[in-house]
């Protein structure tokens, strides 16, 4: 089962169609309801009515022998889609949209997933017979972004189309997704009417406060409160039940016990309203029950094509000055460029609270509590477009689908930075975070190559996270690592060259030692100089206070100098104070110039502002076509191979499968470098492609590691780009072993994320010029169970 968001932002659900009266009493009522025009478009003749024997024909298949999707809303079908086969592999499809959701997108989301579906039980393309007057369902053939090939046959078009997902359809994918996905949340960051259920008219209760924060925040909409009883709450006029409103309410924010939660949720279903919040607790995060509770939640919602955020959460808000919003229990931020989506209300209050101390604005803040329905995915898509979004801050306990994260992550990074505080990363906190219904469930090393990959900056603490949230909010990213130090310090600068080394930056020698004699004028002087210096990409400023007065002196001599050069550079301070280890920021002009307690905070944030900087200058690399790939020949060698289970297969076998993917097997040179290439499956992260270095003389791809051996790990599928600095990570040698091991890495990535039959690979392969060869091989063949499709 998938959520799926149609173009006018309506959510229902995606999943097999059953031979169950439930399922055929939908299905039959769907085509009852189809008109004329759209039956004959299905079945190519006039139909009074479907028979249920040719219902059942078309929801008996189970993936081989053919498959149903239907596209349901509460106990309403939208839509179906359904292939038959036609030969090994090949089947024939066809769809049916309720006349009341065409032009939604629906047929071209039934046709994305069932093509999916397709393609993991071996079929690599599809055939369709399309009435040339059906203008519609040739568009979504047409906009699909697989490669369509159609003949004209008398009065109809015979289409084909690979099923393998190709550059261009994985665009369009995502380009639909993210369209729907910002206008189902539309209604909760730009609402015009709000409805407070559980506002009470006691002052210490939280209805009460979340009633108060809306009207505080000076909401340019309208908001309802909603009471069972009373006429009024905080002086604005209350209704019994959201059907009571007299306007379309855009957005409920429900504070109910759990309890009361369903019959809540009904009446904004039959109000029509497009957006809830719920912030009780007592669902998913508590028990069993809750699960279940929460389960028939989301199913009511859905079924009014309605979206949810929370349970268990802490709200939401939006400065947006044409809005307002402050559906939550913190205060309203100030405004500013910063998006925080947390897992966690109370820490994300404590972001909330952390941002306003370092003079960082909001733009806004979501917390997404069991993430029931709104994810961390969606609030991404959301930003992405958003140009009150500058910097987008995520505090996350887990990932609900991280495949869709990472492509989702690789397109915002090249437009803004992303800052990740992600937790569970030891068992115990793990153990901690399932408690509250936020399992880990990744390894850390799948974790950490998404993070790589896709451009993230990962923080370990919440200090980190605006030491360089401030960085970057407030300055110009560095064009380098070259690094100048100007200090009064001998101490100081030997604590800040350390640092540097740390961090991999590179110091400008000598670092500038000022003296206590003359300071401000001393750091007015030189400042400039260095700024103006074509071989510095930074420079931090230590300062010791002697006297009383000095402190304010430098501070103007900093701010004067970097008004007066204008430079785009990052400038960074530390003044080793008594006063609280807070950090601040200075105003010079153009820039803030961001002060911190200690100098290895400052050199901690500038190392992650290069890291960022250095990513956004790369290319972002694309997947490439490949010759010599027959991704096909290698599922059908698979499945032929295939048992009732998973299994190691013999080794010519193996290699034959490689061979599908243009690589090249064999002894070759035994005295050549080699290295182990792998690929596994997680069940979360789908497959990893790994690489590491081995014992040049090992016979075997399990022999002992060199010591200290070089590993890297990274999700598929690879650009080229990945490939590249992949190979570079695990190869000192020569540059044309580095492209080979690059092309080979790019192989085995494609036959991972396109061969579902494939379970794991094991190769030692070894550099024999011009070729990396395939020494020693294993691979495992098992059915690969489909990926999640949801947030």
């Amino acid at each position: 089962m998938a959520r799926v968001i149609l173009r006018d932002g309506r959510v229902a659900e995606l999943r097999e169609a059953r031979e169950d009266e439930r399922d055929l009493a939908m299905i039959r009522d769907l085509f009852q309801r189809a008109s004329p025009s759209s039956l004959y478009f299905r079945f190519f003749h006039m139909v009074r009515e479907v028979s249920d024997d040719t219902i059942r024909e078309m929801v008996r298949g189970r993936g081989p022998d053919g498959l149903s999707l239907v596209c349901v809303a509460g106990d309403r079908a939208l839509g179906i889609g359904t292939y038959s086969p036609v030969d090994q592999t090949g089947a024939e499809a066809a769809f049916l949209v309720d006349d009341e959701v065409q032009g939604k997108g629906l047929g071209t989301l039934l046709l994305e997933h069932l093509a999916q579906c397709a393609w993991r039980h071996g079929f690599t393309r599809f055939e369709a017979y399309v009435l040339a007057e059906n203008q519609k369902m040739l568009d979504v053939f047409r906009s699909s972004g697989y490669e369509v090939k159609r003949r004209l046959e008398f009065n109809q078009y015979h289409l084909v189309l690979p099923l393998g997902e190709t550059e261009r359809s994985r665009a369009l994918q995502d380009a639909r997704d993210k369209l729907a996905t910002a206008a189902s949340l539309h209604p909760f960051f730009r609402p015009k009417t709000v409805a407070v259920i559980g506002a009470s008219r006691d002052v210490d209760s939280l209805g009460h406060l979340l009633l108060r924060n809306v009207i505080a925040a000076n909401f340019r909409g309208i908001v309802y409160p909603v009471h069972p009883a009373a006429q009024a709450v905080a002086g604005v006029r209350a209704y019994p039940t959201v059907r009571d409103v007299p306007d379309t309410v855009d957005l409920a924010v429900i504070a109910v016990p759990a309890k009361e939660v369903l019959p809540v949720v009904d009446d904004c279903v039959a109000a029509g309203v497009r957006a809830v919040v719920i912030l009780s607790s007592g669902f998913a995060e508590q028990s069993d029950e809750g699960r279940a509770l929460q389960d028939e939640v989301v199913r009511r919602l859905r079924a009014g094509g309605c979206r949810l955020m929370g349970p268990n959460c802490l709200g939401l808000l939006t400065t947006d000055p044409e809005v307002l919003l402050n559906a939550s229990f913190a205060p309203l931020p100030r405004r500013g460029g910063m998006a925080i989506a947390s897992h966690s209300g109370g820490l994300g209050a404590a972001i909330l609270a952390y941002a306003e101390r370092a003079g960082i604005g909001v733009s806004s803040f979501v917390s997404l509590g069991n993430k029931a329905d709104v994810s961390g995915n969606d609030v991404l898509q959301y930003w992405e477009d958003d140009p009150a979004a500058d910097l987008v801050v995520l505090y996350l306990e887990s990932f609900g689908n991280p495949r869709k994260f990472s492509r989702i992550a690789r397109r915002v990074t090249r437009r803004k930075p992303v800052l990740v505080v992600k937790s569970a990363r030891t068992p115990a906190g793990a153990m901690v975070s399932e408690a509250r219904a936020a399992a880990a469930g990744a390894s850390e090393s799948a974790v950490e190559a998404l993070f790589q990959q896709t451009g993230i900056l990962r923080m370990d603490t919440l200090q980190e996270l605006f030491d360089v949230a401030v960085l970057l909010t407030f300055s110009p990213l560095p064009s380098g690592r070259r690094v100048a130090i100007v200090t009064n310090s001998a101490g100081g600068a030997v604590l800040a060259v350390d640092a540097l080394r740390r961090e991999g930056l590179e110091l400008v020698p000598p670092p500038l030692d000022l003296g206590f004699e003359a300071l401000a004028e001393g750091y007015r002087l030189v400042l400039p100089q260095v700024l103006r210096d074509p071989g510095v990409d930074a420079v931090l400023v230590l300062y010791v206070p002697v006297g009383p007065g000095d402190e304010a002196g430098v501070a103007r001599a900093i701010t004067d100098a970097v008004r007066e050069t204008d430079a785009a550079k990052p400038v960074l301070a530390t003044f080793l104070t008594t006063d609280a280890p807070v950090i601040r920021t200075l105003d010079a002009g153009a820039q803030r110039v961001p002060v911190y307690p200690f100098p290895e905070q400052a050199v901690q944030a500038l190392a992650k502002a290069v890291q960022y900087a250095e990513y956004r200058s790369r290319e972002p690399g694309r997947i490439p076509d490949l010759e010599r790939m027959d991704v096909d020949g290698a599922r059908l060698r698979l499945r032929a191979l295939q048992t009732d289970g998973p299994r190691w297969l013999a080794r010519a076998e193996a290699e034959a499968v490689l061979a599908f993917g243009g690589m090249e097997c064999g002894a070759g040179d035994a005295g050549a470098a080699e290295l182990v290439l792998g690929v596994d499956v997680d069940p979360l992260f789908g497959p990893l492609l790994f690489a590491r270095t081995v014992d040049p003389v090992a016979a075997s791809w399990d022999r002992r590691e060199v010591g200290p051996p070089k590993a890297c790990v990274r999700l598929v599928p690879l650009t080229d780009a990945d490939a590249y600095r992949m190979a570079s990570t695990v190869w000192d040698g020569d540059a044309a072993a580095a492209d080979g091991l690059a092309d080979v890495l790019l192989r085995l990535s494609r036959l991972a994320d396109e061969v579902p039959e494939l379970q794991a690979v094991r190769a030692l392969v070894g550099w024999d010029n011009p070729v990396w060869r395939m020494r020693d091989v294993r691979v495992m063949a098992a059915a690969r169970p489909g990926m999640g499709a949801d947030g």
